[in-house]
């Protein structure tokens, strides 16, 4: 399977998004916006498809390709953008029930080791 990952950083803080009890794919846990991209779909569009449907974002410029990881047989695409101006206003949809902004040295314990990795490389950019 083929996912998209948006690293969405606002100043020293990343967002994740903390997935809903009745999400058949790992519940209660966090992580980036992510999402698969579906058949025929560039990875660079899928990025801003997934933010859009996850937390009503338009984000569509300063997206940057970060790097493709292959993790337990998938392959995930990452990108990022860095914000520094108003805190976005974020409507989650089913998926998700919560969001939050972590300090990038202070993500949760239930974040995959593979997204802190990821994320953690930007605090040295």
């Amino acid at each position: 399977m083929n996912y998209c990952v948006h690293i969405f950083l606002f100043g020293k803080k990343v967002l994740l998004l903390k997935r809903s009890k009745s999400n058949v794919f790992f519940p209660l846990i966090w992580t980036p916006i992510i999402g698969k991209i579906k058949e025929q779909e560039a990875p660079n569009k899928a990025v801003i498809r997934e933010t859009i449907e996850e937390t009503s974002l338009k984000v569509k410029e300063n997206i940057s390709f970060l790097g493709l990881e292959k993790y337990k047989n998938d392959n995930y695409w990452f990108y990022y953008s860095i914000h520094d101006d108003c805190l976005p206003n974020i409507e989650l949809n089913h998926e998700n029930e919560d969001f939050d902004f972590f300090d990038i040295n202070n993500l949760p314990n239930n974040l995959w080791e593979v997204f802190k990795d990821k994320i953690r490389t930007l605090s040295y950019q």
